[in-house]
């Protein structure tokens, strides 16, 4: 009756634990933080869908800022400062449980976001430079102690009491909601250049979707044939991949396809100097399969982001089940929460694992309550967002998979194979189909060769009826 129990805990820790942090080992009460982390974000997506379906039916707040006139909804207003307090909460006391280096540029920066609250209420200045006075001293004076790192769970109360208190009383002397308002969407407008730089690592999700593509074709590949049928697939593959790739290129009559001509030839040209060399084996074979699935993928969402598309609005428009706001912060999030865990599994004398938690949670909760109050901020009159936040998305994505994408390829495939590969341990059991044995080699290579020119003779004349 029992016997079932480990295989759901299997499938349950498979689905999970790639996207969530493990909590072993961990104090009670960073266990309970990572728990509120988790809720308090997403609480946000599930609002953001809520403030969706209520559509104009919501009180909103005008304000001004650079001489232009915006209105966000009060509902999201609030719960978007509630999120500011929260994850600031977590940002201090992360960066208090890490070096100096971290905790007072970190401290620094919060000072400038509060002193934006304020509204130049000199009562309050007087009132904060005297708090950050007493925490810099406090700081200076034990430091080089446990104190911040030995119990940084507890010290997260005394943050976010002492952070609640600053802001609340500051938007508490504020005269109206608009003031609130403007203090908020400045305080936004910084944490949205961290929002930015999130986006420009996450366009390496277009390479890791190829590569991801391309190993998965490998792993079945390579399971299935033995290394000379593999070889010769291999040979098809890389043949047949240009003539395919101008058919595709004369059909969308878009420039990008060239790029990927070019990539085909250069892998054609790489494996003919490997073979020439004599340093063809599986693992190297297995490079250039998985680039000749990879190389595609990639191209094809340089082209849609290049455009002004992404893969989240060709969805949108095929279905249309999804706000196009929730969808979008949605996805920020899953992205962001990819990174928890390859963040806060290492545990580094600067960064100890447990400052790496609270700093994670902190800044995921800014980000996500910045892109909450950009997505529901408007323009009066024309009712468009403040700010093309797609069109930035979209640039950002391109280069980054352009400048940063192409060399962390490069690296990958001159340092670290594994990681285009996959280890070497999925591989060491023999081929389903062994008996492809039989057959040598060099007919292989022949069938390939053959096949190759057929399938490119054929759509060199699917290509000529076109034009």
């Amino acid at each position: 009756m029992e016997a079932p129990n480990p295989q759901k805990t299997g499938l349950l820790r498979s689905v999970f634990a790639g996207n969530l942090i493990d909590l072993q080992g961990l104090p009670v009460t960073l266990k309970i933080l990572v728990l509120v982390g988790y809720l308090a974000v997403l609480g946000q997506l599930l609002f953001t869908l809520v403030v969706e379906l209520a559509g104009d039916h919501l009180s909103v707040v005008l304000y001004s800022l650079a001489e232009k006139d915006y209105k966000v909804p009060l509902l999201v207003m609030s719960v978007a400062g509630l999120a500011f307090i929260l994850g600031w909460a977590y940002l201090l006391a992360g960066a208090a449980a890490a070096k100096a280096r971290i905790f007072l540029p970190v401290l620094a920066l919060f000072s400038l976001q509060l002193f934006l609250v304020t509204g130049g209420n000199l009562l309050l200045v007087f009132l904060e430079l005297v708090f950050f006075m007493a925490v810099l001293v406090i700081y200076g004076l034990t430091f080089r102690t446990n104190f911040w790192s030995d119990l940084p769970g507890l010290h997260f109360f005394g943050w976010l009491g002492a952070v609640s208190v600053l802001v609340l009383f500051s938007v508490g002397l504020s005269a109206t909601n608009s003031e609130v308002a403007t203090a908020l969407s400045a305080n936004f407008s910084i944490l949205q250049l961290l929002t930015f730089v999130f986006w420009v690592l996450l366009g390496l999700s277009v390479i890791n979707l190829g590569v991801s593509i391309g190993r998965w074709f490998n792993r079945v590949a390579r399971k299935t044939f033995p290394f000379p049928a593999f070889s010769a697939l291999i040979l098809f593959t890389l043949l047949v991949h240009p003539a395919i790739i101008a058919l595709v290129f004369w059909i969308t009559r878009d420039g990008f396809w060239l790029l990927d001509v070019i990539f085909s030839i250069l892998l054609v040209l790489g494996a003919g100097i490997v073979w020439i060399a004599r340093r063809w084996s599986p693992h190297t074979g297995s490079v250039f399969f998985i680039l000749s699935f990879a190389t595609p993928v990639v191209v094809l969402g340089l082209s849609m982001a290049f455009a002004g598309n992404d893969f989240t609005q060709m969805l949108l428009s095929r279905t249309g089940f999804f706000p196009p706001t929730l969808l979008f912060v949605g996805l920020t999030t899953y992205n962001l929460f990819g990174m928890g865990p390859s963040f806060t599994s290492v545990d580094g004398r600067m960064l100890p694992k447990r400052a790496r938690i609270l700093l994670y949670f902190g800044t995921l909760l800014l980000v996500v309550a910045c892109m909450l109050f950009r997505s529901n901020d408007h323009i009066v009159g024309t009712n468009l967002l403040s700010l093309d936040i797609q069109s930035w998305i979209n640039n950002l994505f391109a280069l980054s998979a352009l400048f940063i994408g192409l060399p962390y390829v490069v690296w990958m495939v001159w340092k670290r194979r594994e990681l285009l590969i996959g280890p070497e341990s999925d591989f060491s059991e023999p081929p389903r189909w062994g008996w492809l044995t039989r057959i040598s080699g060099q007919i292989w290579i022949a069938l390939a060769v053959l096949l190759a020119c057929a399938c490119s003779c054929a759509l060199a004349a699917i290509l000529y009826s076109l034009i």
